[in-house]
């Protein structure tokens, strides 16, 4: 695997993985592969299994982002059989399980994708790795998320997130309780999706995620749309729309307006017609900025059934 010494690489096979991951992140594929493939061979040529493993583990996950089943299988099959009885490289085989359970759930062999993902789960905890054991476990949520049983992906969820808070990798912890909140929300536990984002929130927060705390703030505010608490999700809202614009985020700024239009179109009493209007007009206007016509149609077609609404 890459290593490096005040900042050169230790060896050639570590250089070359580097520029693999340089070609991944500018899109030439091709390249990326030619030298994760490079790079193995020379870590074999040292007899340095884990960096073998760790650079077809990579290619593994290249061919697996771009459908490519079979050479997915190749390469973490071929992970599987250098590290599975070395006793230093338990997390690369961890690693190594999980994808091929991703591999085989984009297969939509969801039953071997669950056996193989319970292997990593049984591994990384007994070798103590809590970050691995939290993506097994937020895997499995997506296995279940798919299959259409929330009951079972709410269970894996709150293990991954617990997985996370113990290892104090505080943004994964988020996310999956993002993915909690909106499970609680469809089953409009309003009260604990509620508890969950403004936990969300303090940890985006504490972690200078302005992008995160702002897609906690919409979920909070439409979830409080939802119960008509139109005080609390103006608020949210509002806090929403300015870190959205703050990161130069206008898409998801367009959509946070238009929830807010929405909140002050609630009703005479507690909303503001006046601002809605300035919402409405102010998301169409970023949608417009952003050539996103069909969002752009959508909002114009609620904005004038607003104004009809009012003229009646």
């Amino acid at each position: 695997m890459p290593r490096t010494t005040q900042g050169k690489f230790v060896t050639k096979a570590s250089e070359i993985f580097q520029k693999g991951d340089d070609f991944w992140h500018d899109a030439d594929y091709k390249k990326a592969k030619e030298c994760y493939i490079r790079s193995a061979s020379l870590y074999h040529e040292t007899a340095d299994a884990e960096g073998e493993a760790f650079a077809l583990l990579r290619l593994g996950k290249l061919s697996l982002s771009l459908d490519e089943f079979t050479d997915a299988e190749n390469a973490f099959n071929s992970v599987v059989e250098l590290v599975k009885n070395e006793e230093l490289a338990q997390n690369t085989y961890v690693d190594a399980l999980t994808n091929i359970s991703k591999l085989e759930t984009a297969r939509a062999q969801f039953l071997k994708a669950k056996q193989i993902i319970k292997m990593a789960q049984n591994l990384a905890s007994k070798i103590g790795n809590l970050d691995l054991l939290g993506e097994a476990f937020d895997h499995e949520a997506y296995i279940y998320l798919i299959e259409e049983n929330e009951k079972e992906a709410l269970r894996a969820y709150k293990n991954a997130a617990n997985a996370f808070h113990h290892d104090r990798t505080s943004l994964k912890e988020a996310s999956v309780l993002r993915a909690i909140a909106r499970i609680e929300m469809k089953n409009k536990n309003y009260d604990v999706a509620h508890d969950v984002l403004e936990e969300c929130r303090n940890l985006y927060r504490e972690n200078g995620d302005l992008l995160g705390e702002a897609s906690a703030l919409s979920a909070i505010g439409s979830l409080r749309y939802i119960i008509k608490d139109i005080e609390n999700a103006r608020k949210a809202l509002m806090k929403s729309v300015y870190l959205y614009g703050k990161v130069s985020h206008h898409f998801a700024e367009a959509e946070a307006l238009l929830y807010l239009a929405r909140v002050e179109a609630f009703d005479k009493e507690r909303g503001d017609f006046e601002r809605s209007k300035a919402h409405y007009k102010r998301s169409i206007e970023l949608f417009d900025f952003l050539g996103n016509d069909i969002m752009k149609k959508s909002v114009l077609d609620e904005y004038h059934t607003f104004l009809n609404r009012l003229a009646g």
